[in-house]
């Protein structure tokens, strides 16, 4: 099975168990405080074969529709969360590289040095299992709350104001 596949089903498999659907590289769901919550796993544009990963929430999507990340109310690449941790690489010419961020395993390059099985489970332990919590950890826009405080900049006038609605008022960017 070729790297993007083995990618793919990697994600499927850990989503499924959390109660997301799939639609192509997306895994949706509506959550238990329902809303609704996408991942997405991008394949780069430039034929690379590196990945990105996208998270989306959205309270105004009904349950068991779709609707892509980059339409949710707000959408962020998994990076800008600080959920998934930094890793070691070991070279090929015996140095290790150290304190990647752990993302790097969505680059073709790095995930192709490494064995299938090592590079399976180091996925699964360095990126999906840690985002699949962060989305479990955020069921709402407002378990937001303490990451758009750290990080203002992301919570854009539509986030803010769906926040202000609900009582929560964000620090200015």
């Amino acid at each position: 099975m070729d790297r993007t596949k083995l990618v793919e089903s990697t994600f499927a498999t850990a989503f499924k168990l959390r109660g997301f659907r799939k639609r192509g590289r997306n895994w949706f769901r509506t959550t238990s405080a329902g809303e609704y919550q996408v991942v997405n796993l991008q394949k780069s544009p430039w034929g690379s074969g590196d990945f990105y990963l996208n998270l989306g929430w959205d309270p105004s999507v009904p349950s068991g529709e779709f609707r892509s990340e980059n339409f949710c109310l707000l959408s962020l690449r998994a990076e800008k969360t600080d959920v998934i941790p930094t890793i070691d690489f070991a070279r090929p010419d015996g140095l290790v590289a150290r304190d990647l961020p752990g993302t790097i395993l969505l680059d073709a390059e790095m995930g192709s040095r490494i064995p299938e099985g090592a590079f399976l489970e180091q996925l699964t332990e360095v990126v999906i299992n840690p985002v699949a919590d962060f989305m479990e950890s955020t069921p709402s826009v407002v378990d937001l709350v303490p990451l758009l405080s750290a990080k203002p900049q992301f919570a854009f006038v539509r986030v803010r104001e769906e926040l202000s609605r609900r009582g929560y008022e964000l620090p200015e960017r």
